[in-house]
């Protein structure tokens, strides 16, 4: 197996072109792995199979897929079809429930008969590569996959599964980041603007339940949904500069979790005024998620934070009860030193695509892998057919409609569409660019001012000892102090206490070590 270099990156004149894919994960600061495994003596060719739609002249290669899902597609469906002819392959795709997925792994891999590409992560990925389940191919992805460089770029070699050669192709998406989602129509009922920073963002929760916002002349409105997870005040953690539920680094260099933040107590302080003055969701402490959308829906709640798909996209208009339906804004709501944001999110380093030691073409099954990352690729994988199963109203802004027998969602599913898109996905996929505009805006920003943390990709020792009661310890520290009435520090100290006593120093101690050989400090 030759070792390769690590300058591959640098000579795809490709990556260039697909540079605003590759900014969604810059922010990322992920493993030190080993030294890459192979490097292309030139860019791919612009007409290479790999990156065309057109059929080629070759016999088509079979390839074997499994992938899990809540979906019922038939097995010689038309997507799949016209995926196989695009990239020359005959694909037989086993789709399992995702409860199924796991054991069925297990099984074909107990008869060394898993499939030629199927999904893996964790401690599953590393038993099948010291096991020999795992393909090492990292000469073919960097001579045939462009569009995998460009997506994954430097966290391919830095996965630790990577650390001697390319057995993982990470999965390219990131998840949608936390922002505060607020009522513009009842700011405008009340004469008012988007909060810019903590006082004004009081000043409008106030506002939203006190003021009667919509104007019914009850009094039965309130400003923020919440429940008993912190998440529920990202935006307001990140004001203090505090990236909620994600593990920090102290100026001492000493990696601990959020709470020991130096200023997690004045957040604290900011947040429990808000329940101490009725400006949350009154239930907080006991209401379910769905019964939580429910109060925003239905007119109750002025503001959410939530991945902004669900209030501006997924939730517009069908949910909503009101006529007309609610308008909403993504404010930045800035701290006393300016600090503002929540928590980013990181691709991760332990979970993507494998491809079997046992495929008997390897090559055909990475130029598959590069069209599926491919603009065009994640479309059909996403829509179905063109001019078939769909059509595009207006691109550019992610309009497109469903056409004939294919507007029934079953029908449209069962024929491939919406079952397979997360095959390869590349980072800025079809259903980000399927969104409204003001969604796509808003999922930009929350990318833009998104807080770094500390993101370590191998297991811990420690946590997986001691995870659960240092977890358990700190949910119950944070209901309290919400809910409390009296000092938040003594219940802070006791708690803290009583977490580093059960492990929580020990962790610390492997934490620090594991995130500056990870980081090469």
């Amino acid at each position: 197996m030759r070792k390769m270099r690590k300058n591959f990156i640098s000579g795809l004149s490709l990556i260039v072109i697909l540079s605003l894919i590759f900014a969604l994960a810059s922010c990322s600061k992920p493993t030190e792995g080993g030294q890459p495994t192979g490097k292309p003596t030139e860019a791919p060719s612009e007409t290479d199979p790999a990156e065309t739609s057109e059929p080629v002249n070759e016999e088509p290669v079979e390839l074997s897929i499994l992938m899990s899902g809540d979906n019922t597609p038939s097995e010689d469906n038309i997507v799949l079809q016209e995926l196989g002819r695009r990239t020359n392959t005959i694909i037989k795709m086993t789709y399992v429930p995702g409860a199924d997925h796991a054991t069925k792994k297990s099984t074909l891999a107990a008869s060394n008969s898993l499939p030629d590409i199927f999904n893996t992560s964790g401690d599953e990925a590393i038993e099948f590569k010291e096991g020999g389940f795992l393909a090492e191919v990292g000469d073919l992805i960097y001579k045939y996959a462009p569009n995998i460089i460009a997506n994954i770029g430097e966290n391919l070699e830095k996965a630790p599964i990577n650390s001697d050669g390319i057995y993982l192709v990470l999965d390219a998406r990131l998840g949608y980041i936390r922002q505060l989602n607020m009522r513009t129509d009842w700011l405008a009922n009340l004469g008012m603007e988007l909060p810019t920073d903590l006082d004004s963002l009081y000043k409008v929760l106030y506002a939203f339940t006190y003021n009667d916002p919509d104007g019914d002349g009850q009094d039965d409105t309130f400003g923020l949904c919440a429940n008993t997870n912190p998440n529920m005040f990202a935006t307001i953690f990140g004001a203090y500069g505090i990236p909620v539920n994600c593990n920090i680094e102290l100026e001492d260099g000493t990696v601990t979790i959020w709470v020991k933040h130096p200023k997690f107590l004045e957040a604290m302080e900011y947040i429990n005024k808000l329940n101490k003055d009725g400006l949350i969701e009154p239930d907080w402490a006991t209401i379910p998620t769905m019964d939580m959308f429910g109060k925003l829906w239905n007119g109750v709640a002025g503001a959410i934070e939530w991945e902004c798909v669900g209030p501006t996209n997924n939730w517009m208009p069908s949910r909503y009860t009101e006529d007309p339906v609610p308008t909403f804004d993504f404010p930045i709501i800035k701290g006393p030193d300016g600090s503002h944001g929540t928590p980013t999110t990181y691709m991760s380093l332990t979970s993507g695509w494998a491809f079997s030691s046992n495929c008997k073409n390897l090559e055909a099954a990475v130029k598959f892998a590069n069209y599926c990352m491919s603009e065009e690729g994640n479309e059909l994988l996403y829509l179905g057919i063109e001019g078939t199963m769909y059509r595009w109203i207006d691109k550019e802004a992610g309009q497109y409609e469903l056409l004939g027998e294919y507007k029934d969602s079953a029908t449209h599913r069962a024929s491939g569409g919406w079952v397979y898109w997360y095959l390869f996905a590349p980072t800025h996929h079809t259903e980000i660019r399927t969104f409204n505009k003001q969604t796509q805006e808003g999922v930009a920003l929350a990318r833009k001012i998104s807080i770094p943390h500390v993101y370590i990709a191998t297991p811990l020792q420690t946590r997986l000892e001691y995870g659960a009661d240092m977890d358990q310890l700190i949910n119950e520290m944070y209901v309290e102090m919400l809910a409390a009435d009296g000092d938040l520090k003594s219940i802070y100290d006791r708690y803290i206490g009583e977490w580093e006593s059960i492990g929580g120093t020990e962790w610390e101690i492997e934490a620090t070590k594991a995130w500056k050989a990870q980081e090469g400090n």
